[in-house]
């Protein structure tokens, strides 16, 4: 289970690492001509931020190589979404509404609850 959750956390780093830099280069851009998408295509840090994302399907596919489907998807997606929260919070100044914090809180005890019953059945 040690490396799943290797795999997992590097699918969850590389994934918001990359749409964190997509956001970043998108920042004052309205992309209503081919010129503004074509200059982003071509942007370093735009094609940087695809390899990330296709690092992070490496790592994920690695992952559902090592455990159940069942487990991964759920666990994967709950990480992502935890550092994906981080990230928009302290680099874009995103804000939590009650709701969304509620949600946060049930993500993390899925993904607990989760784990716990993964070790119960090994």
């Amino acid at each position: 289970m040690t490396k799943t959750i290797l795999y997992i956390l590097l699918y969850a780093a590389f994934n918001v690492s990359g749409a964190a830099l997509i956001k970043w280069q998108l920042k004052g851009k309205s992309l209503e001509s081919l010129n503004e998408w074509l200059k982003l295509m071509l942007n370093l840090p735009f094609i940087l931020a695809f390899l990330l994302i296709i690092l992070s399907a490496l790592a994920f596919f690695k992952a559902l190589s090592t455990n159940s489907f069942s487990l991964i998807i759920p666990i994967a997606t709950g990480v992502n979404f935890m550092l994906t929260i981080g990230v928009g919070y302290y680099l874009f100044q995103d804000r939590l509404s009650l709701y969304s914090f509620i949600g946060f809180l049930l993500i993390i005890s899925g993904i607990i609850i989760l784990s716990i019953n993964n070790q119960a059945h090994a």
